[in-house]
């Protein structure tokens, strides 16, 4: 009997040791999010300045032609993308300003909404973030309440020594505020830089430390799925970079393009230590790298070939830098020409992870990893849609529709062949225009009326932006 017994445990042991030999690890994800970076800065797009460890991601996998975000500016953006759905649909229309719809309302993602982090780690996924998040104040929304890690500022924009900084926009590891101000010391800014070039202290780089903390995180976590989600604050004002990084690109006369320059140097060199991180720990066909910009460039990085910049509708303003590498599972140098989206980052990370995308999130975004592996190549969003104060837009399949006077006016474009927007054919295709205009305003009448941001006319005014909270207390 013992024999037998033993013989049966032996059969389990053998078909369970099986099984999850058979069962794939869950994938590791890096995030890689660059701030107006515009869409002809990257070097495989054909930008002046050397991106080689951006341009390998690109060439080690699929460089998505058609990538949009979901508003040329900041918090909208990550908001966007940190949920999965259009941000305007629980009243994030704008960057958190001083106008708020009522005393009550806390600008940023609820506390309640689960975003990127929280539906990962609901899978077993440590979390850490390095650099920009922009996604609301009160404690329950800092970074250091929904990741397992954070190093970085929670502002629309930091200096890139985080000494310079005022007392509500310090730089934090977790629930620690790291360093002192230069005021606090009694040094001025004009002691550590002179004319954007970084003088001293140039190991507290903030580019190089969010790529430095961040590579550190991959090792740590090497033997854990992971999500490494590192939004630069790289290439958005104010325009800062090391001396010896500025004197490289000397060549250049404008002097904030030739700062800008110094800057995606910067981040460039970082996203190779990212990169290296993986190799050297031998996760590259473990994880899943994605990058892209926020939005557009701004008045000094190039958009070219598109039309208009950061803040506009053009597609100079939604239309940003966008690939993915997953070495063996995305094929190299390959490319998608349809439509995605920074929406389609978290089901497709939920669904790579092995978890299932659940109705009730309401999710706008789609899993595209067929689309990107070549498995699918059917369009995985038929229409996207766009509005921002002002400014209206969708795109049903390759026709766009644009306004930028809140409907007065509209103008139509055929991106298939007319990338640049040069030619405007809502006098020829009035039928089709009004279609889009219509389809539009069903979308746009579905959302939540904007809560905060920069308009008056919100009626109520926060007597406490901008000034520290009782989190910013230091040791």
């Amino acid at each position: 009997m013992r024999n037998v017994f033993s013989f049966a445990i032996a059969i389990i042991v053998c078909l369970s040791t099986g099984y999850a030999e058979d069962q794939a690890p869950q994938p590791n994800f890096v995030l890689i999010f660059a701030d107006d970076l515009g869409y002809g800065d990257v070097g495989y797009q054909g930008g002046d300045v050397p991106t080689p460890h951006i341009d390998s991601i690109a060439a080690n996998g699929v460089i998505c032609t058609d990538g949009y975000v979901t508003c040329p500016v900041c918090a909208p953006s990550r908001a966007g993308l940190l949920t999965g759905r259009y941000q305007q649909s629980f009243g994030f229309w704008d960057n958190i300003g001083p106008y708020r719809a009522g005393p009550d309302v806390n600008p940023g993602i609820p506390a309640d909404l689960p975003i990127l982090s929280e539906r990962l780690q609901a899978l077993g996924y440590t979390t850490g973030i390095f650099g920009k998040t922009h996604d609301g104040v009160t404690e329950e929304q800092m970074a250091f309440s929904r990741w397992d890690e954070f190093y970085g500022f929670n502002n629309g924009a930091s200096n890139y020594l985080g000494g310079m900084n005022r007392a509500h926009n310090p730089i934090f590891h977790n629930r620690e505020i790291v360093g002192r101000s230069y005021a606090s010391q009694g040094i001025g800014h004009d002691e550590v830089i002179s004319d954007g070039a970084l003088q001293q202290d140039l190991d507290q780089h903030l580019t190089d430390v969010l790529g430095d903390r961040a590579a550190d995180f991959i090792g740590a976590n090497k033997d854990q799925p992971f999500l490494c989600y590192v939004p630069f604050n790289a290439v958005h004002g104010p325009f800062q970079a090391p001396q010896p990084l500025v004197e490289k690109y000397a060549h250049i006369t404008d002097r904030k393009r030739q700062l800008v320059a110094a800057m995606l140097d910067s981040m460039d060199e970082n996203i190779g230590k990212i990169l290296t991180a993986l190799r050297e720990h031998g996760l590259e066909e473990r994880t899943m790298v994605v990058f892209l910009s926020d939005n557009g460039g701004h008045e000094a990085s190039p958009n070219e070939p598109l039309r208009g910049k950061k803040a506009t509708y053009w597609e100079g303003g939604l239309r940003v830098p966008f690939c993915a590498q997953w070495l063996g599972k995305i094929p190299a140098g390959s490319r998608f020409a349809h439509p995605v989206s920074s929406l389609d980052i978290l089901p497709t990370f939920v669904m790579a992870a092995g978890g299932e995308i659940q109705a009730d999130w309401q999710l706008d975004g789609v899993d595209i990893l067929g689309h990107l592996t070549g498995e699918d190549s059917t369009r995985p969003h038929q229409t996207l849609y766009w509005t921002w104060g002002p400014r209206k837009a969708i795109r049903h399949h390759d026709l766009k529709a644009l306004s930028q006077d809140n409907g007065k006016s509209w103008q139509l474009y055929q991106l298939a062949n007319d990338i640049g927007e040069t030619t405007d054919l809502a006098q020829k295709r009035p039928k089709k225009l009004s279609e889009l205009i219509e389809k539009h305003a069903v979308w746009e009448s579905s959302l939540m009326p904007p809560q905060w941001g920069w308009n008056k006319a919100l009626g109520y005014e926060d007597p406490n932006f901008g000034k520290p909270q009782p989190y910013h207390t230091q040791k």
